[in-house]
């Protein structure tokens, strides 16, 4: 079983999904908290306070036979990160396999977000794998697609993921590769066809490598 930690429920769908193309019989539990993505927007970061609520978050996650976590907030990836080295079980975030992979493969990355903060997060994540996998010379470069932020509030997704879509469309003018900070954006790539730069998300990648923490054969079709 994998458990998942989301601080919205548009996540719960998208990672169902993902359970019925690779791994039909795993068990899975979906926990949302989107308090602590709200939370954090409003500090302005992750506060101790936050961070403390999202270990506890976790911690409480980790019963009834849970052989791995996944947290799907890139906004609260790095406490995910800290808190794997103290769980009995393996703590991962998301959006760490797409990092890693980007890096070896991008000169140029563009990385694309609708919240400040999440797009902080992923930058600082993809520095951290440059830096540990020795990719000094990866221009990566920051487009906050603010305009977008107040239809995924409001529940629009589809004019979300619209004004996602158009923000793309100028980054990819520079960019050998796009990577999108947050998982809720994954459905703008549908809106964009003519890019022909690749476009990353992450929850395919992170779903993947989480089924490779506990062992899972996958079973595609």
């Amino acid at each position: 079983m994998i458990g998942f930690l989301h601080t919205s429920e548009v996540h719960i769908a998208s990672f169902d999904a993902l359970r019925g193309r690779f791994a039909p019989d795993l068990e899975i539990r979906h926990v949302v908290r989107e308090d602590l993505l709200q939370q954090a927007i409003a500090q302005g970061g992750v506060t101790p306070e936050i961070e403390a609520a999202a270990k506890a978050a976790l911690a409480g996650i980790m019963t009834g036979g849970v052989q791995a976590i996944v947290c799907t907030c890139s906004t609260l990836g790095a406490v995910a990160e800290s808190f794997d080295a103290e769980a009995a079980i393996p703590v991962m975030r998301i959006d760490r396999p797409m990092a890693d992979n980007a890096v070896m493969l991008g000169n140029h990355i563009a990385v694309c977000g609708a919240a400040s903060r999440a797009l902080a997060s992923t930058m600082a994540l993809l520095h951290s794998s440059a830096k540990d996998m020795d990719r000094a010379n990866v221009t990566l470069i920051d487009h906050l697609f603010a305009s977008a932020w107040k239809y995924f509030e409001r529940g629009d997704m589809d004019a979300y993921h619209r004004e996602v879509a158009r923000g793309l469309r100028g980054a990819a003018l520079t960019a050998d590769l796009i990577i999108l900070a947050q998982a809720s954006m994954h459905g703008a790539i549908a809106h964009c066809p003519e890019i022909t730069v690749p476009i990353w998300s992450s929850p395919e990648t992170g779903f993947r490598a989480a089924l490779a923490l506990i062992d899972y054969e996958e079973k595609t079709t």
